[in-house]
């Protein structure tokens, strides 16, 4: 389960909540385990989750029809006892809908696929069953079925919270008028920031997957070659490994553009950012081709300082700003007196997967947090010098009872690849 129930219960109690609805898709995951077709599509409003705080209620998701067929061959997609579903869009378009005449709790779900009796296997049969025992119980859209599952819980007249308040006033309109739906997305965020043993799995993962990408890639580094193949090399080691790539920045002579070819003897910074079941892998490393300069090698052991002085600084309690500071100071006495911006941020369903300030919420920035026990985090190192070049590491880490667990190697030392210039096409 990815959810951290206990965590979601302590802080539902705090704010006075009786349950929440996530509508966000990765809310909706992180609450239910179900990844469909819809949110992958990032379709929002047609698919939610609600979880009760009363652990007798019924917890739901909220699908499409067309999802019984997922749920008959693994119904092991959901841990939540209660799977509401609504007829498909495209069903209800192509017939006849009448609200003044029919129910819009219990439409008859009714996708006429074709039978042929006479081939039907047993398995065929168990499903054409299990199909007639949900026939009737579908709700016109995802909305009404959501309603239906907030009165099945019991909650027609509770607080609830939401990753999108917007659905509050839409029950209301639909026969829930004493509901009150509100504002939870930090909330969300605030649950998420400490992991359950199955996302940390899912994290180490990641963290491995990522690393060896972005090792790969660091590997074919050849002076001039177009910084854009860079990135389509770490998508492909990415994809190799059953994860995404969202990007890879690079950067040189003080920019963190994908542009040009890659120089002699100019740092080359990489900032690889993947995903795999929906949790992020962040890493970051220094490279150059050919022999570096001086100053590169003093400036990349001062940044080594810093990466080991997150090691021995972060522990439960400890807040973000201790940590950079922390590691400002010590990359500074290290010799790197113009280093200035050092950032930790919680990873996980989000690449910043912590509380942050949104809409007039001061101050801006990043966000502060207190480190927890089982929250993953990395800490990003960042320098650009226009005129001189760039520099980035960060490794992902776990926070454990009295310190952190590396999740990447945290070798931060300076990549040195061999100086030879790409043949000509």
């Amino acid at each position: 389960m990815l959810l951290n129930k206990p965590r979601a219960y302590a802080i539902m109690d705090r704010e006075g909540l009786d349950g929440l609805i996530a509508v966000n898709a990765i809310n909706v995951y992180y609450l239910s385990d179900y990844w469909g077709a819809l949110m992958r599509m990032r379709r929002t409003f047609y698919n939610y989750a609600l979880l009760p705080r009363d652990e007798t209620a019924p917890a739901a998701l909220i699908v499409t029809g067309v999802e019984h067929l997922r749920f008959f061959h693994r119904p092991e997609s959901t841990w939540m006892p209660s799977v509401q579903s609504y007829v498909h869009p495209v069903y209800l378009d192509r017939r006849d809908f009448d609200p003044d005449v029919e129910d819009p709790e219990h439409v008859q779900y009714g996708m006429k696929w074709p039978i042929r009796h006479d081939a039907l296997s047993p398995r065929d049969e168990d499903y054409l069953k299990y199909m007639e025992g949900n026939k009737g119980n579908a709700s016109v859209n995802a909305t009404y079925a959501l309603k239906k599952a907030i009165q099945e819980a019991g909650l027609a007249g509770a607080v609830l919270g939401s990753d999108d308040p917007r659905v509050g006033p839409w029950l209301n309109q639909i026969g829930l008028p004493d509901l009150k739906v509100r504002d939870a997305w930090t909330m969300f965020r605030e649950i998420r920031m400490v992991k359950t043993p199955d996302e940390i799995a899912l994290m180490r993962k990641v963290a491995r997957i990522n690393q060896e990408a972005l090792e790969t890639v660091i590997a074919s580094l050849e002076v001039g070659m177009p910084r854009d193949d860079l990135e389509t090399i770490y998508n492909v080691e990415t994809a190799k490994r059953g994860a995404r790539g969202i990007y890879l920045a690079t950067g040189q002579n003080g920019t963190n553009q994908n542009l040009g070819r890659v120089l002699e003897g100019e740092p080359i910074t990489f900032d690889g950012l993947c995903e795999y079941k929906n949790y992020h892998g962040d890493l970051g490393r220094v490279a150059v081709c050919g022999k570096p300069r001086p100053e590169l090698v003093s400036r990349m052991r001062a940044l080594e300082v810093g990466c080991q002085t997150v090691l021995d600084v972060v522990k439960p309690g400890v807040t973000g700003r201790e940590v950079s500071d922390a590691v400002i100071d010590a990359v500074r006495d290290a010799g790197f007196e113009g280093f200035f911006f050092a950032t930790p941020h919680s990873i996980g369903l989000e690449h910043s997967d912590h509380m942050l300030p949104i809409g007039p919420t001061l101050p801006g920035g990043n966000g502060q947090f207190i480190f927890e026990e089982n929250m993953i985090f990395s800490l990003d190192m960042p320098y650009y010098e226009i005129g001189w070049g760039n520099l980035h590491t960060e490794d992902q880490l776990l926070v454990t009872a009295d310190g952190v667990e590396p999740l990447t190697s945290c070798d931060t030392s300076l990549r040195i690849c061999p100086g030879a210039a790409r043949a000509a096409a």
